[in-house]
């Protein structure tokens, strides 16, 4: 099925903001990437880039979510290399232009409601992970606090490895959590 001009626009401001943090997206910039026309951003998007950027959020969130659905997991270091794996994916497939759309709306951000969206989106993401655990034995509580250390561990080493065009920060931080 081909994919609506409103979602084109969507993914394409989520790939911007992952490479380029919220300052770096612009709606121009969106049109450029699309083809829309002029009038779409507000023919789409009522409430302008802000709705645009709240829906790129609830997107990445989406998508993070499917992927660590996906892990292929019988104990928790394999949840952990999964979840590692899945950034590794994203950093070299983009050759290390790209990361962590939340990530680059918290940087770039100050709109608390951009700022509070960014920060239920990295709660909701720790949630999936400790589900994940707790589906491989780890008790609740634990499981909770495994996939906090996770996702800041991972985020950290997400940034380090667009730097240093490398996954090592990645690659350290699998070795050490798994």
């Amino acid at each position: 099925m081909a994919e609506s001009v409103r979602e084109a626009m969507i993914k394409a401001a989520w790939f911007l903001i992952a490479e380029r943090g919220l300052e770096g997206m612009s709606t121009r910039e969106v049109l450029a990437r699309t083809g829309a026309p002029r009038g779409s951003v507000y023919h789409h998007f009522p409430r302008g880039r802000v709705e645009l950027v709240e829906l790129a959020l609830d997107h990445s969130l989406q998508w993070m979510q499917d992927r660590i659905n996906e892990i292929p997991a019988r104990t928790p270091q394999e949840v952990v290399s999964g979840y590692i794996d899945i950034w590794r994916r994203v950093v070299e497939g983009t050759d290390f232009r790209a990361g962590c759309a939340m990530a680059g709306v918290t940087t770039g951000g100050r709109d608390p409601v951009i700022l509070d969206r960014a920060q239920a989106a990295f709660t909701a993401t720790g949630e999936a992970l400790a589900a994940r655990l707790e589906q491989v034995g780890v008790e609740p509580a634990e499981a909770a606090q495994r996939a906090t250390l996770l996702v800041i561990a991972a985020e950290g080493a997400v940034i380090l490895a667009r730097a240093w065009r490398s996954s090592d920060p990645l690659d350290l931080v699998e070795a050490r959590l798994s």
